[in-house]
């Protein structure tokens, strides 16, 4: 579902860009390679144009002023939107994918499962390059699922990501799950400790969640945004049950530079390890070398632990 969402939001982009290159075009003599070119260099502008508004919205919203970090500001506004348009293709791409497991380690090696679970809005394409770190690293099996349908409210998504957790769990012969969720999966995983502790899951690692919500989420009208609000009575609730005795370790990696997550600081948890990073957005968390060094540090931190 997520996946044909995205290929019709790539192909309204990339029919604006083309409108766009054929009115640059219109009465001037220029070769079909000049237009082509047109064509990327106005869809590299949308991406930009998002990501700028976002950002704008953002921290216009949640009245945080960045005037003193401009490097750090000028640097997601010029990643992120290369990000956003190589997550869209990947999430695009997602059915044909090879992300549904990596087999356990052969008897008599140490097997580390680990659960990616996505965001609102997204598939688990969105995870093709820490996937590919994951595996080098030595962790395995990796399981990766979709939540759908898509903004629902979140709890419907538990049983499902707790039928992975099993299933990874009985692969590895009993060891016990991390997981690796980013956005709104990271209030996916939370929710679901309410009803499987420790026996099943041995640590959370949550990129870019927003777990105190984000006035972004004022602008879907989807169950899961609703609960993502800051002041969600849904959110409120969670946080007063596990904020400070969090019942598994739980790290927390974010980005000062965040245009989805807003206030940034929303994505930091009482009780669990933070880690923040600079000049990142929110789809770049998940694919920049900073920001998947970060979060393999805190895998293999917890596997030697």
């Amino acid at each position: 579902m997520a996946a044909r969402f995205w290929r019709w939001v790539l192909g309204c982009e990339l029919l604006i860009a083309a409108a766009v290159a054929f009115w640059w075009a219109a009465g001037r003599d220029q070769s079909a390679g000049a237009a082509a070119l047109m064509t990327l260099a106005a869809l590299a502008a949308l991406q930009f144009l998002f990501v700028a508004a976002s950002f704008v919205f953002a921290q216009a919203s949640s009245r945080e002023s960045r005037l003193a970090d401009a490097a750090y500001v000028l640097r997601a506004l010029l990643t992120e939107p290369v990000q956003f348009l190589l997550a869209q293709l990947a999430m695009s791409a997602e059915p044909w994918l090879r992300l549904r497991a990596v087999p356990a380690p052969p008897s008599g090696r140490g097997a580390q499962p680990v659960l990616l679970i996505h965001g609102i809005l997204c598939n688990r394409g969105i995870w093709a390059r820490a996937h590919e770190r994951l595996r080098a690293a030595g962790f395995a099996p990796i399981g990766a699922l979709n939540l759908e349908p898509l903004g629902s409210d979140i709890e419907s998504y538990g049983a499902n990501v707790e039928q992975e957790l099993r299933t990874l769990q009985r692969e590895s012969r009993g060891a016990r799950v991390v997981i690796v969720a980013h956005s709104m999966g990271g209030l996916v995983a939370r929710s679901l400790l309410r009803t499987v502790g420790p026996d099943l899951i041995s640590h959370i690692v949550t990129v870019a969640s927003p777990h105190h919500g984000t006035v972004m989420a004022r602008c879907l009208p989807l169950a899961g945004a609703q609960q993502m609000r800051p002041g969600a009575s849904w959110l409120l609730a969670l946080n007063a049950a596990q904020e400070g005795r969090l019942p598994v370790p739980v790290t927390s990696i974010y980005s000062r530079e965040d245009s989805l997550v807003a206030p940034a600081r929303s994505a930091t948890l009482n009780g669990a390890q933070v880690h923040e990073l600079r000049g990142l957005g929110h789809f770049g968390l998940l694919r920049s070398r900073r920001a998947l060094d970060c979060i393999i540090s805190a895998l293999e931190r917890h596997r030697a632990s």
